[in-house]
């Protein structure tokens, strides 16, 4: 799927408030990111292999009670609004998620992550997508699994996970019909799927700005050139960490991954690697486009240059010859003579006509 390319207008960077994170205490559960006013909401979706049920807006205690007691389900949490760290720290406790995985899913400036722990593994990652703008958003992602229930972590409502409650509810494809560690894997592709929509946007940029500038370099600017190379720089921070991740999960020996499920994970690593080095070639491509910009300015430099050397070359000895001739001295032969006027602006004329053909026959325009 490919975004539609659109001639874009950066806007002047905010500044925007964050929390600090120095002098933190392990463990304390603190919001680092960007001040919002998200609503956060808890959805559960309970889905076996005969039904789906709907939880919407629940109530911590109410989550527990599903996990707890409706254990012929596998429940799907979905917590949207991380910055609520007082309804995140709740539900953590109640789960028993150890406090450094509350922390990190707090704080939005977290690099993707992977912890196993003997019950329960925590994954972060980076969700990235260009809004309506064309502007790329990079949103925290945090997945907490064990045998019977997952929970997603989110700063805010999104799209990317409609396919999936869909092929839950239409009972498509394998998720009903398998454990967790599926769902856990569907969630992650979906996400890393979502990253080839950001790299095909990049694609376009990249190309339309260097046809851009091969056809004339004024229709660009170097901001516009560091702006794209700023943006493929956040979404290789985002995604290269999380190809070595997947890398792990591949070789991992939890018990909480079906053996059946690895190879599902083995084709996700390869299409992260195909994203990260999508990410490579454009890294690579658009540092070369300075040079390009650069270069292409330079050539049009020259040109006008070339045309303004040449037709300096040409008057020079034109204005030699109506200096000689303008100079005030009294006795100047040429100057007694009647035909003397035409016959210099003959020569000049001659003299002129050589000179182009001079230059034409050198190739020199």
């Amino acid at each position: 799927m490919h975004n539609t390319l659109r001639h874009l207008h950066y806007p002047k960077a905010l500044k925007l408030k964050r929390k600090p994170i120095q002098n933190q205490i392990p463990g304390k559960i603190t919001y680092v990111g960007e001040e919002t006013s998200e609503k956060t909401v808890i959805n559960v979706i309970s889905f076996n292999e005969e039904k789906v049920i709907y939880h919407n807006n629940c109530p911590v205690e109410k989550v527990l009670d599903l996990v707890t007691h409706e254990t012929e389900f596998k429940h799907w949490i979905n917590f949207i609004g991380v910055h609520n760290v007082e309804k995140l720290g709740h539900l953590g406790s109640l789960l028993k998620i150890h406090p450094l995985i509350l922390e990190d899913i707090a704080n939005t400036k977290q690099r993707p992550k992977l912890d196993e722990f003997d019950d329960y593994v925590f994954f972060a990652l980076k969700m990235i997508f260009h809004n309506d703008a064309g502007l790329l958003i990079k949103n925290h992602f945090g997945i907490v699994f064990n045998q019977s229930y997952i929970i997603s972590f989110q700063q805010s409502q999104d799209t990317i996970f409609n396919s999936i409650r869909e092929r839950i509810q239409n009972k498509v494809g394998r998720i009903r019909m398998r454990g967790t560690d599926y769902l856990f894997y569907a969630l992650v592709d979906a996400v890393v799927d979502n990253y080839y929509n950001v790299t095909e946007t990049i694609e376009e940029k990249t190309e339309n700005l260097e046809d851009r500038i091969l056809k004339d370099a004024h229709n660009a600017s170097t901001t516009e050139i560091q702006l794209l190379k700023r943006e493929i720089l956040s979404v290789r921070k985002a995604i290269f960490p999380a190809k070595e991740l997947i890398r792990k999960l591949q070789v991992s020996k939890h018990e909480l991954y079906d053996q059946s499920t690895k190879a599902y994970i083995a084709d996700l690593y390869d299409h992260i690697l195909q994203v990260t080095e999508n990410v490579d070639i454009y890294r690579e491509i658009v540092w070369g486009l300075m040079d390009m910009y650069m270069s292409s300015l330079s050539n049009k430099m020259n040109k006008v240059m070339k045309v303004l050397t040449i037709m300096s070359s040409i008057f020079i000895p034109l204005t030699f010859i109506a200096g000689v001739y303008g100079m005030n001295f009294e006795y100047m032969p040429e100057l007694s003579y009647k035909p003397a006027y035409f016959i210099v602006l003959g020569i000049m004329f001659l003299m002129v006509m050589a000179l182009i053909y001079f230059f034409k026959r050198k190739n020199w325009f």
